[in-house]
């Protein structure tokens, strides 16, 4: 599993771009090809249509995993399953206890993933009784393609690597982003492989939403981004489903000339207010 540190200079780019429409409002949701806001009950209507609908996050932020879980209380139901890059891959998630000891139990990491943060996403997921499933890569695997690469793909991998090859342009910004989600400490030696364990994670979770579609993902941003993320492999394997991808940013200050670049990425973008955090790259070191 690759993790993006959760405020980076390209998140900082993201919420930049929308600042100039947003500043004025705690909180807005942008649709990117108009430019226009809509309203939460509008998107979730938008939602509903869709096979595959994925919502990105800031992981500290909070308040995109109350808005998150508020969103799929509106328009998900007991037909629609929940796929979570929290929780590896496996079976449906029995809720029985408590949700955090429930989640434990799954394969939830709570200090890898600062519980209690995601908290009020499972919550509302619990509620709304849909079935909630892992889509990430169990640990040791990860582990194991991190260090072997193509050999050490399962079949079903391996076809889809090849099926949803990225085209220069998106290699670039998923290069630039792994660089910048790593303050500029990235090695050259490790950026291959970081790039690949990636793209095996996107696949993951992307074979997880076919599985079990009509679904759901709830992940990082950087996967729900439709020019390398999850959307590019489902749009490489499966072009008929359709798919929406919402982006979960901050508000920031101007940069509106950036605008119409969001609707390569995502096709809204909720904006929220800013979470008070530390620089993350002072002190970062690879480990």
């Amino acid at each position: 599993m690759i993790r993006f540190l959760a405020w980076s200079r390209t998140h900082l780019l993201f919420v930049l771009l929308l600042g100039a429409v947003a500043r004025h409002s705690p909180a807005q949701v942008i649709d990117t090809a108009t430019g226009k806001e809509i309203s939460p009950p509008a998107l979730a209507e938008r939602l509903r249509n869709a096979d595959i609908v994925l919502l990105g996050e800031l992981h500290d932020n909070q308040r995109h995993h109350d808005l998150r879980g508020q969103l799929i209380a509106r328009f998900a139901d007991k037909q629609r399953t929940i796929v979570a890059e929290h929780l590896p891959q496996g079976g449906p998630v029995t809720f029985a206890s408590d949700t955090r000891a429930d989640l434990v139990a799954a394969g939830f990491d709570p200090a890898g993933w600062e519980w209690p943060a995601h908290e009020k996403l499972y919550d509302h997921i619990r509620a709304s009784g849909a079935p909630l499933v892992g889509g990430n890569l169990p640990r040791e695997q990860a582990k194991q393609i991190f260090m072997q690469g193509v050999s050490a793909l399962p079949d079903r991998m391996a076809q889809t690597y090849e099926k949803s090859r990225l085209d220069a342009p998106a290699e670039k910004n998923l290069d630039r982003d792994l660089l910048d989600g790593h303050c500029g400490k990235l090695p050259d030696r490790y950026l291959l492989r970081m790039r690949f364990a990636q793209r095996m994670t996107d696949i993951a979770l992307s074979h997880a939403l076919l599985d079990h579609k009509p679904a759901v993902l709830v992940a990082g941003n950087g996967h729900v981004r439709k020019d390398y993320g999850v959307p590019q492999v489902i749009a490489a394997v499966a072009p008929q489903l359709r798919q929406i991808s919402v982006g979960f940013m901050e508000h920031s200050s101007d940069s509106r000339e950036l605008i119409p670049s969001l609707a390569e990425q995502y096709d809204f973008v909720w904006l929220t207010e800013r979470n008070e955090r530390k620089d993350p790259c002072e002190n970062f070191s690879l480990k």
